[in-house]
């Protein structure tokens, strides 16, 4: 999600991640020792190799103003106090409004 251009639909092609992951990270023995890691957890970022996939990520304003078209209530709630819980709100939805 950090990668993710600043046009409209916040997208990225998924081999500009592993691109970025790769310049990064260009010793990845040296990211597994450092960080306890696997090579084979690393070596999961290697599925978006020539890939055309392209991931959006919606800001939470999208996500609220795009439900509100669709539901009668919409509110975000935290989610938790574990650590970085504040970056994984909970999106409710009450009852669907009649089209």
């Amino acid at each position: 999600m950090a990668c993710t251009t600043s046009d409209a639909d916040r997208a990225i092609n998924v081999q500009v991640i592993l691109d970025a992951f790769d310049k990064t990270f260009p010793d990845r023995e040296a990211l597994a020792a450092r960080t306890g890691w696997s090579m084979a957890s690393i070596g999961t970022i290697d599925v978006y190799a020539g890939s055309e996939t392209t991931y959006c990520f919606a800001t939470l304003d999208m996500l609220v103003d795009e439900a509100r078209d669709w539901f009668d209530e919409v509110r975000v709630v935290p989610s938790g106090s574990y650590p970085l819980a504040e970056r994984c709100p909970l999106l409710v939805l009450g009852s669907p409004r009649r089209q």
